[in-house]
């Protein structure tokens, strides 16, 4: 499986979401593989949303559960590109 495989490996929030996305599309559960994956994802950003003004940490958390849920738009990408240019700063 493709989460077992990966989830120990370090990787970028980018590939994080990546792996969470395919995941998701791979079904593993009956129901919610959606709100599984973003859940994970947004488990695993919560020290980083912590520090995160109020703001920003919201955008964050909705385009990485967009994003995990193939539903996220070209903005929403971007949005996500920008905000990890400032977060690696």
């Amino acid at each position: 499986m493709l989460w077992e495989k990966t989830r120990s490996e370090e990787q970028s929030l980018k590939e994080l979401l990546q792996v969470c996305l395919k995941c998701h599309r791979l079904a593993p559960f009956c129901n919610y593989n959606g709100n599984t994956f973003v859940t994970i994802v947004k488990t695993l950003l919560t020290d980083m949303l912590n520090e995160m003004p109020a703001e920003k940490a919201q955008i964050l958390r909705s385009v990485v559960g967009h994003i995990v849920a193939g539903t996220a738009t070209d903005i929403e990408e971007k949005q996500l590109d920008e905000m990890l240019k400032t977060l690696d700063k």
